[in-house]
């Protein structure tokens, strides 16, 4: 991975298409297995409680109603996790080193939900215009994809290689996609943002 996502985003019951702007929003970190560290893991009622007053105060009790926070330890190159629709969101307990980090990464991952919430069938990019909105609105406007905090690399290597057939421009893969997956920069140039057949990404090499 070219760089450490801050996130990885579960999307649930995804549409049957997956249109991605460029190589890096493509590129995947593969949960690593869970360690022997004593590291607490769980749901943090504190952390929900916060996270519903700042949901209500955006006027979204349906996701008040529903979201959850939870600690993972076997997050260890990622800061944070967000999966919707369930409204759950991971937290790697290594934020607790670093002052303020626990607080902005909750509100980086809470932004793509709402994102995501707000957008509905909309297709939408992972950081796009929706998700700065959304940080702007929990107060951290200006908000970077992708953190620099000194966690542990997890480097897998990706041998499958995808291009478009118009633009050609080339996808690392570590696993084959599930779905049919589109150019989202030529779905949006030539099929305003919808899914065509035209730009779907083609195997390369390492079938």
């Amino acid at each position: 991975m070219l760089d450490l996502s801050q996130l990885s985003f579960d999307f649930g019951a995804l549409p049957r298409w997956l249109p991605f702007r460029s190589v890096r929003e493509l590129e995947t970190v593969e949960t690593p297995p869970s360690s022997d560290e004593s590291v607490a893991d769980g749901r943090d009622e504190a952390l929900e409680e916060q996270t519903r007053e700042m949901l209500l105060k955006l006027e979204l009790p349906g996701g008040a109603k529903l979201v959850t926070v939870t600690w993972n330890a076997r997050l260890r190159s990622t800061a944070g996790y967000a999966r919707y629709p369930s409204w759950a969101i991971e937290l790697n307990p290594r934020l607790r080193e670093f002052e303020g980090q626990v607080d902005r990464t909750l509100k980086h991952e809470l932004a793509h939900l709402i994102a995501y919430h707000r957008s509905g069938r909309r297709r939408i990019e992972p950081h796009g215009r929706e998700w700065r909105a959304a940080c702007a609105e929990l107060g951290i406007a200006g908000e970077a994809a992708h953190h620099r905090l000194p966690l542990p690399r997890n480097e897998v290597e990706r041998k499958l290689v995808y291009a478009c057939p118009s633009c050609q421009t080339p996808v690392q893969r570590v696993r084959k996609f599930r779905r049919p997956t589109a150019c989202l920069q030529c779905c949006n140039r030539h099929a305003g943002g919808r899914y065509d057949g035209r730009f779907r990404l083609v195997l390369m090499s390492g079938a």
